[in-house]
């Protein structure tokens, strides 16, 4: 059995992708392996929505949450889909990886593991209906190592929420250029969703600027498919079967807790502000600029009228507010909820770039 203080064994195990994952992949975080997914997922409905749910709080405590099952890659991903199990679940087949870890047989149990890969916490299963303390799980994962308290002085992560028309999204471009970091847009969210078991068609993008106060189904979430074309939600029988806001919006959080976890990234909209509101090591940005300034470049960038243009601003304004408030509960205009707000009617994007890289890397 592997003890507390102990390095936990590597593995290299199928993913519901067939793709071969190993465990050090996910160190250099705080890793939360549990085995036995579909008998968690067994449970009476109470005890399952404690579990989806206590999975959720361990990502955003920046765990690295890797499941491992004796099911075969398709029947994990038939499970992970229907119980909307949003990270990583391997296979082990042969019981190998299940024996190195200590079970003589598959039974649920629970590992956490710090960034080097040794066990801080274990918890085995006594009986089918013994269950774990979550909450004593989740104060592990909430204590603060000397060294990470070290590594938090500087940002890892940059949250941008930005106005139309402000250059937010060429300042933020630009940061991660400056920085070397990843930027975090569509072709990253669909990576990043693979890698924690959702395929590209499921995956959706909601974010403010698909936004709308009424449901999905009626109003504009748009929904990627690999040949790139659009479809609204009423056009697809299967979308509107299995999409719902509270899905949606898992998805996302999911993902970007992943990002942050690896952190070198710039996350522009979507929330970041509030849901990485907790996270040590996190520079919230926003970038405004005056309606006039904003006006002149979408006129001059989008070729609308200036009727149009002031349309789109007042839309995309209220949208944007909205979905913050509704999921949130966070003012946009509160400026307390940023440690940075530059006005780039003053500053050009240039130089709006390098302020905010210069403190997450100061010369």
């Amino acid at each position: 059995m592997v003890k507390v203080g102990e390095k936990a064994p590597n593995f290299s195990l199928s993913d519901t992708e067939n793709r071969t994952r190993n465990l050090n992949e996910f160190l250099g975080q705080k890793a939360v392996v549990v085995f036995s997914i579909e008998a968690f997922t067994s449970n009476a409905t109470k005890e399952l929505c404690e579990f989806r749910d206590s999975m959720s709080r361990l990502v955003n405590l920046n765990a690295q949450i890797v499941g491992i099952d004796t099911n075969p890659p398709h029947a994990n991903k038939i499970l992970a889909e229907k119980h909307r199990l949003h990270f990583p679940i391997l296979s082990d087949p042969k019981h190998e990886v299940t024996q190195a870890y200590g079970l003589d047989v598959p039974k649920r149990s629970i590992f956490v593991l710090d960034e080097n890969g040794l066990v801080s916490y274990r918890w085995i299963s006594k009986n089918s209906i013994d269950e774990p303390n979550y909450e004593e799980i989740e104060a592990i994962l909430r204590h603060v190592t000397p060294k990470e308290q070290a590594t938090a002085v500087l940002p890892t992560v940059i949250t941008i929420s930005r106005q139309i028309g402000s250059g937010g999204d060429e300042i933020a471009q630009e940061v991660a250029k400056i920085l070397g970091w990843s930027y975090f847009d569509k072709t990253l969210m669909v990576e990043v969703g693979r890698d924690l078991g959702v395929s590209e068609e499921d995956m959706v993008d909601f974010c403010e600027d698909t936004y709308r106060v009424q449901s999905l189904v009626d109003k504009l979430m748009l929904r990627k498919k690999p040949a790139k074309q659009s479809f609204t939600v009423r056009d697809n029988a299967h979308i509107r079967k299995t999409l719902d806001e509270e899905q949606c919006l898992s998805t996302i959080q999911t993902v970007i807790n992943n990002l942050a976890g690896r952190g070198k990234t710039v996350i522009v909209g979507r929330g970041g502000q509030a849901i990485l509101k907790h996270k040590l090591g996190v520079l919230h940005v926003r970038i405004i600029a005056s309606k006039e300034v904003r006006l002149d470049r979408i006129i001059k960038s989008e070729g609308l009228t200036q009727e149009d243009a002031l349309k789109l601003i007042e839309e995309h304004d209220k949208a944007t507010s909205e979905y913050l408030q509704r999921f949130y509960n966070i003012n946009w205009d509160n400026t307390s909820v940023y440690d940075l707000v530059l006005n780039t009617s003053k500053i050009d994007l240039g130089t709006a770039a390098k302020v905010i890289a210069s403190i997450a890397k100061p010369s």
